[in-house]
């Protein structure tokens, strides 16, 4: 007698499992994607944040990210979000981050690391894309020229590709100059290094800028990623398989980016 409402349970079970399930994923602020967020490898005194939108490891020598990592997907670029502009100091920074106060009448923008253009498929995310923790003193020429090119023709890649995985930040040493009371560093280069993650046909490439503007065309600007991981001194996309790292990282295909 049972058996015969075993099969109408289990039907209503299902479907009412299956509302739930689809009413998290339209509710949920982060989107899912094709891979696992893969960060550069952590160093000794490296402390790991992550934020809505994107990881980083925040250097307090310099008062900046070291890196900033996160995916992108096509999803997330058709977004809605507007810029907020309000730029605020980074709670989850215990030590601190610069202020308002170190880059008024500097004469450098705050450059974001993190695009605030690539988090507006979140209220939360594009907030927290203005923490002081993911800017960095840009040159203006720099910041709204060459740098917001690259930073535009790689959500072009997202749309094209469905998603990638992007490593940005400043190429810090010592003896920089600074701004501001809390002695924010002047970084003279920038990287961003991106991954397309296709199993067997994965791709990457990564480009170092100076902090100046420029009119050269953005490929002009294109190195391999084991060239960058020597000026970095950083270990990028460590979690591949170690054939398919050694592969990508070693070589540039300029036309199998669109």
């Amino acid at each position: 007698m049972f058996r015969n409402y075993i099969k109408p349970v289990l039907g209503i079970l299902f479907l009412i499992l299956a509302f739930f399930v689809s009413v998290g994923f339209q509710n949920t602020s982060i989107p899912t994607t094709n891979y696992p967020l893969e960060t550069p490898a952590l160093e000794d005194g490296d402390g790991y944040l992550k934020h809505t939108g994107y990881a980083f490891v925040y250097n307090e020598t310099h008062e900046q990210a070291k890196w900033v990592a996160y995916c992108l997907t096509k999803k997330e670029t058709e977004g809605s979000h507007e810029r907020t502009d309000h730029f605020v100091e980074d709670p989850i920074v215990k030590t601190g981050t610069a202020t308002n106060a170190d880059y008024s009448k500097s004469g450098f923008d705050r450059g974001h690391l993190a695009p605030a253009a690539d988090m507006k498929w979140s209220e939360i995310a594009m907030d927290e894309s203005f923490y002081y923790s993911n800017m960095s003193p840009q040159l203006p020429a720099f910041n709204r020229g060459i740098w917001k090119k690259l930073e535009e023709q790689v959500r072009d890649w997202a749309i094209s590709l469905d998603s990638i995985l992007i490593v940005t930040g400043p190429i810090l040493s010592e003896s920089l100059s600074s701004i501001g009371a809390n002695k924010v560093s002047v970084p003279k280069f920038y990287y961003k290094a991106i991954l397309d993650f296709k199993g067997t046909h994965s791709k990457a490439i990564a480009f170092v800028m100076p902090n100046q503007g420029s009119k050269a065309p953005l490929m002009s600007f294109a190195v391999t990623i084991d060239e960058l991981e020597k000026l970095t001194g950083m270990n990028f996309f460590y979690q591949l398989e170690d054939h398919l790292e050694k592969s990508i990282e070693a070589k540039i295909c300029p036309t199998c980016w669109p």
